[in-house]
């Protein structure tokens, strides 16, 4: 295997490690880092100390003081800073050394760490974690925490990222993996699929007669690892509803989905989803281990979605050999995604720019209704 074909792991020398650095992240749900109590995270396989400071702005910084090593989620919080545990040095948000009690005053100025930079947004901290500047933050017009109900939430999943990724990208596999929902509305016609590389990443479609229930689907792939989603509007629910997801790596077998599901106009602001139980992790390691069949569960379990896409792609194994897929043209999707990712791992081995990739100056509801207007032609 070259190393542009590699796409699951995720460390800082990998290829797909630096490509999916290149782009904002979040790496933690906001609520979840209290002031001044600092917390150790990993993402993208590497451990990082985030924490807030007295004024209640997240930072991010390296794992280990570059002292004696220790990690300094350990220290205390003091300003806007973070002190070691081990020897008191103290560092702000952006790695600069501002104090080392016991050394000359001098050799705090040779001494830095890594600093990221952060930002919270729709309920999630977001932070940039490759090299040089950061690129502009991609903001979401199409949410709007004051008219809408923004339900945000976060979960693991017991596999690789890029799985998760594929999955997004496979309009077929809901007649079969979420056959119980599908079933109990109508959606039975297997699709069409049509894609295409667009400036943002795919535009998905997944055609069908649009004859009740069976309507053809739209989705928007971000690069590197963003799903948009659109329900069109109908009589019974005159406002769009959108489905946005991040599939962050954690480390090379694991994974966390950061999701949004807006409501438009539903006027609740941002509201946590509250954890579901059974954890359909629980459930997913009891139907792995043959002692639990997905067919015998509830329909009306909360969790029921999410056990069942983790079913099907942990069952690929933690990291899949793709060198054994045998892909068919309903497969479009998954084709397209390792082309465009092989195509910019392969720039980056080589020393070139990778795509500009960038969101549309237009709203995506903008975009989806061009397209169903397009297909209904």
């Amino acid at each position: 295997m070259e190393p542009f074909e590699d796409f699951a792991h995720t460390g800082p020398d990998t290829l797909a490690g630096q490509f999916i650095r290149r782009f904002w992240q979040p790496v933690m749900v906001s609520e979840d880092l209290e002031p001044m109590r600092p917390q150790r995270i990993q993402v993208l396989g590497q451990y990082f100390t985030a924490y807030r400071g007295e004024d209640g702005r997240p930072h991010l910084v390296q794992d280990a003081c570059p002292h004696r090593q220790t990690q300094l989620y350990l220290g205390w919080v003091e300003d806007d800073c973070i002190r070691c545990f081990y020897h008191g040095w103290k560092f702000d948000g952006e790695g600069t050394c501002v104090e080392q009690p016991a050394e000359n005053e001098s050799f705090k100025d040779k001494v830095r760490i890594e600093g990221y930079p952060v930002r919270d947004y729709l309920g999630f901290v977001f932070a940039f974690l490759g090299e040089g500047e950061a690129p502009v933050f991609p903001l979401f017009p199409e949410v709007d925490e004051t008219t809408d109900t923004v339900t945000y939430n976060c979960h693991p999943v017991p596999c690789n990222y890029f799985q998760r990724v594929e999955n997004d990208l496979d309009e077929v596999h809901l007649h079969f993996v979420h056959r119980v929902s599908t079933d109990e509305i109508g959606l039975r016609q297997l699709p069409e699929i049509d894609v295409a590389e667009r400036d943002y990443g795919i535009l998905r479609k997944g055609r069908r007669a649009d004859d009740g229930n069976n309507v053809t689907r739209t989705a928007h792939i971000m690069m590197p690892n963003v799903l948009f989603t659109v329900t069109p509007a109908s009589a019974a629910d005159p406002d769009w509803n959108l489905h946005i997801a991040w599939r962050v790596p954690i480390d090379d077998e694991t994974m966390a989905s950061f999701i949004l599901a807006v409501r438009k106009g539903g006027g609740e602001g941002l509201v946590r989803r509250p954890p579901t139980d059974p954890d359909p992790n629980d459930i997913t390691e009891e139907v792995l281990a043959g002692r639990l069949r997905v067919q015998d569960l509830d329909p009306g379990y909360r969790g029921l979605f999410n056990v069942q896409d983790n079913v099907a792609l942990a069952g690929q194994g933690r990291i899949v050999d793709r060198s054994l897929d045998r892909l068919g043209a309903s497969d479009k999707g998954v084709i397209l995604l390792r082309q465009l990712w092989e195509r910019e791992m392969k720039a980056i081995h080589e020393g070139h720019p990778i795509k500009d990739w960038r969101r549309p100056k237009t709203s995506f509801l903008d975009i989806q209704s061009r397209e169903m207007e397009l297909v209904k032609s």
